[in-house]
């Protein structure tokens, strides 16, 4: 089974809801303690069941490019909480770091120094309103179906919207909405696994996440966000 990878483009530069989604438009114009109790996650209107949704993603258009993919190493991060999936850190994170390698922080998305779920200090990502947070390409497989990690509420409550992007789709250059996390409150929560929608195909696919905090005057932290291959033992 083939486990996350990180493109060489990774290792190049930077690791709730609103009465409107205030994302799509700007998306459209740019183009472009113990760990706290478990944080939830709201889906679109147009959501389905979190897993087997693959048949729905939009298929490959173009022949894209897979030679730099390989296998990465997983591990049960989630397992003192209950979650015996195997899950490969998204590029960026290291232990329990955040040091931004490989993504494009703008619009005030920035790395910052702060207390983690375990009461440790280490550096996060901060997503103020008005910032966007994009990943560096990745490689997953049709067996990847969710995401997860941890996340704050600093400020305000409207949550996190989540989107993927897959090389040689329409996604690549406007990115899906597949759901939108945010913490218990102030404290830190684990957000339930959010879709990632991979296409049913075989092989590696390409991809990358685009993170937006909702609101006008809100402020979000995200940790330790992990790729689940599907492994459950």
């Amino acid at each position: 089974m083939h486990a996350l990878s990180c493109r060489p483009a990774c290792q190049l530069g930077l690791r709730r809801q609103g009465d409107i989604d205030p994302v799509k438009q700007r998306l459209i114009e740019t183009r472009s303690g113990a760990r706290a109790a478990t944080a939830n996650i709201e889906f679109p209107a147009r959501g389905t069941a979190l897993l087997g949704l693959a048949a729905a993603a939009p298929a490959h258009a173009t022949t894209v490019d897979t030679s730099m993919c390989s296998d990465s190493i997983l591990t049960q991060s989630f397992l003192p909480w209950g979650d015996q999936r195997y899950y490969a850190p998204m590029p960026g994170e290291t232990g329990s770091s955040f040091d931004g390698m490989g993504w494009t922080l703008t619009g005030g998305a920035k790395i910052i120094t702060t207390t983690l779920p375990d009461g440790t200090t280490s550096t996060v990502l901060d997503l103020p309103s008005g910032s966007k947070a994009v990943s560096p390409e990745v490689c997953v497989t049709s067996d990847y179906p969710v995401a997860r990690g941890w996340v704050r509420d600093v400020k305000g409550s409207e949550g996190v919207f989540f989107y993927v992007s897959y090389a040689g789709t329409s996604t690549w250059t406007t990115p899906k909405n597949t759901g939108q996390i945010h913490g218990p409150g102030t404290s830190w929560g684990l957000v339930t696994p959010v879709n990632l929608q991979p296409n049913n195909v075989a092989g590696w696919q390409p991809m990358r996440i685009t993170l937006i905090p909702g609101g006008k005057t809100s402020e979000f932290e995200v940790s330790d966000l992990e790729l689940d291959p599907r492994m459950m033992r």
